[in-house]
Formats: structure tokens, sequence, C-alpha cells
């Protein structure tokens, strides 16, 4: 962490995030083939006399800042969402620190802390689901499987309110004013049979907006924008090819000088009415 974030942290603040800590640590144990990496890494290092393969390290490195990639967050980076780590009572166990740019939450904030705290009420019910419960198959019923039984990497998939704290406009604000984004969760549980650790280990990637998703037009169709008093503020290119105004000709003038009279009522009753 860097020392200015340390500074700003309270003593509840710094007890939770060692628990964090901690618990992450644990975490890693869930996935022992990194410890087996990390352990042919170091004997590799120890086996190899020369600085060739150092050399080759340093100098990916530098080529990768070369072209504006930081190292250490490439993974993140190339992510369309955020990683995070659940524990089986919904604990953040991790998170990475990308979350600020799509929740506006910071990593320091949210780490420890339950997820209940930070998601929908109306999405607590199937979010302990994907936490606790497993689809059996009928056999597995008959022979009275537990619903704590966990098979390794079982993949979960749903979607997940989450509160924002961003804007639409890039703007932050409380988090008691924030409102929710929709999260679409895909990862899986990982666990240890025997100590009956498991974690959810997944990929939140925000769902667009409708308003924000563009439907490609028609041929024949055109986009204007308008002000509140109807001027035209945008007109569409293909304007010229469909009714020969070109968009200077529009742009500034009120959509009430272009209309035919005998439409007047059926366009101010759809102004009116949204009929």
């Amino acid at each position: 962490m860097r020392p200015e974030e340390v500074e700003h942290l309270d003593k509840a603040s710094v007890m939770r995030l060692s628990i964090a800590f901690l618990k992450a640590r644990n975490m890693l144990e869930l996935f022992p083939e990194l410890a087996q990496i990390e352990e042919n890494i170091k004997i590799k290092e120890d086996n190899d006399v020369s600085m060739d393969s150092q050399d080759a390290f340093n100098e990916a490195k530098l080529n990768l800042k070369s072209l504006g990639l930081e190292p250490e967050t490439i993974a993140l980076q190339s992510l369309d969402g955020f990683l995070i780590i659940l524990s089986v009572d919904g604990d953040v166990t991790y998170i990475s620190e990308n979350v600020s740019e799509y929740l506006g939450i910071s990593q320091i904030d949210i780490m420890g802390q339950p997820i209940w705290d930070y998601s929908h009420q109306c999405d607590h019910d199937e979010l302990r689901e994907a936490l606790n419960g497993r689809h059996h198959s009928p056999s597995e019923l008959l022979n009275g499987v537990a619903n704590s039984d966990c098979r390794p990497m079982e993949n979960r998939d749903f979607f997940l309110r989450l509160k924002c704290t961003l804007t639409s406009r890039g703007r932050s604000v409380n988090i008691k004013s924030a409102s929710y984004k929709v999260l679409h969760v895909t990862g899986h549980i990982a666990c240890k049979d025997r100590e009956g650790q498991r974690q959810l280990v997944a990929i939140a990637r925000p769902l667009p907006h409708p308003s924000n998703i563009e439907v490609p037009l028609g041929s024949s169709t055109f986009l204007t924008q308008h002000t509140l008093g109807m001027k035209f503020s945008y007109v569409d290119d293909i304007m010229l090819s469909l009714l020969g105004y070109k968009p200077s000709d529009l742009l500034g003038k009120s959509l009430y000088d272009c209309h035919h009279g005998s439409d007047a009522e059926h366009l101010m009753a759809t102004f009116k009415h949204g009929k």
C-alpha cells in the first residue's frame, strides 16, 4: 500500500485489512499449482549461473513500459472487469485494485468487508446460493450428498447488483447516495474437501446500460437531436440523401418550422402524452 493511503487509516481499518491479508494468504493454499510454479522458478534461479534469463526478463519489462504498459497491471488491463474473491460467508477475501474504475469504490474500502453491505438486497439469496449451494443429480441426492460438498472448479454464472459511486458524467458521490450497477459474475468455486475451505473466484463484468447501446439504423432512417425548445442540435448526414437537407441547413432551426401544418395536433399530442 502507498504511504499516503496508510496515513488515513484508522485502527479498525488496519485490523480489517490485516485480517483480509491473512485470509488472502490462506486462500492461495487452494491453488497448489501456484506454489509449484514459484518453487520451480526459485530452483531455476538457483541453478542458473548466468544472468541471461534475468536480462531477458528485464528487457521484456522495458519493452512493455515503452508501450505504456506496466507489467504489474497488464493482467488487469486485459480484463473487461475486475477480479473478486468471496468467502463462503460473503466476505471479500480479495478484490483487484481496478474495481475503482467500475464502481468508484477503492480496493482498501471494500477489502475484508461483507459483500452484503455493497450488494442489492434482492440479490442476496442468489448470491448465497452461488457461494454455498450446488445443483445435485438425482443419484447424488439419493446417496445423501450434503449441500456443503464441493467439486473443485465448480462453475458459477449469475448477475449481481453492486453499489456504484460513479455518476454517468464520471463524478464520484458519497456511498450513501450510490446507485447500483449490474455486473455479470462468472467464475468457479475453489475448495478443499477435507478442510472445508472454499472461495468463489470470479470476474465481474459490468453490463452496459440499455440507453448506451447503439442500435444500427436502417438505410432509410435518420437521427436528430433537439434542445428543449425543439431546435436541432444534431442532424444525421444521411438527411442529405433522404430529404436534401445539409446539417448546416437545420442546426439551430426549430422543428416547428419544418413540419406540415396538418401534423401539428398529432405532434403536440406526442410531446405531451408520449403517444
